[in-house]
């Protein structure tokens, strides 16, 4: 196993379609060649894999990132076979205002991971912190960790 300068991280959606648009000057880009170069150790469970496949192929997000359908899934098998794959054994249902984000709480409290995000306020309203894991934007990510 690598050893790496940083904890692990769970990367929000909203982060991995910024980065998949490939623009130099992009943390979020930074952030994923660094995944994708095996410098940060990134967690996956099934349904954040299932909520990339999807976002990344809609045809909206694919005019932004300019990738193909078949671009878009090798990224996401790519991330795959370099991830910490965490299987949920119980669920936290932290009940935070969008649903949809539970499921990258509960990674980073099985992983004690960061999530990389740029919607930090959707992650601050849960009682959970104290379980180890912490939320930062990518700029926060890479000037702590890079």
């Amino acid at each position: 196993m690598n050893d790496y300068p940083s904890p692990p991280i769970v990367i929000d959606t909203n982060v991995l379609v910024a980065g998949a648009c490939r623009h130099d000057s992009s943390l979020a880009y930074k952030l994923l060649l660094g995944v994708l170069e095996d410098r940060f150790p990134i967690v996956l469970t099934e349904p954040i894999v299932m909520e990339y496949l999807d976002v990344l192929t809609r045809p909206t997000i694919r005019a932004l990132t300019g990738l193909t359908n078949r671009q878009s899934e090798d990224l996401v098998n790519d991330l795959i076979a370099l991830s910490w794959k965490v299987q949920l054994r119980f669920s936290w249902r932290p009940n935070l205002q969008d649903e949809s984000d539970n499921k990258f709480v509960e990674a980073a409290i099985h992983a004690a991971a960061v999530i990389a995000t740029y919607n930090i306020g959707h992650f601050r309203s849960t009682d959970l912190k104290p379980h180890g894991w912490t939320v930062m934007t990518p700029q926060e990510f890479l000037t702590r960790y890079l």
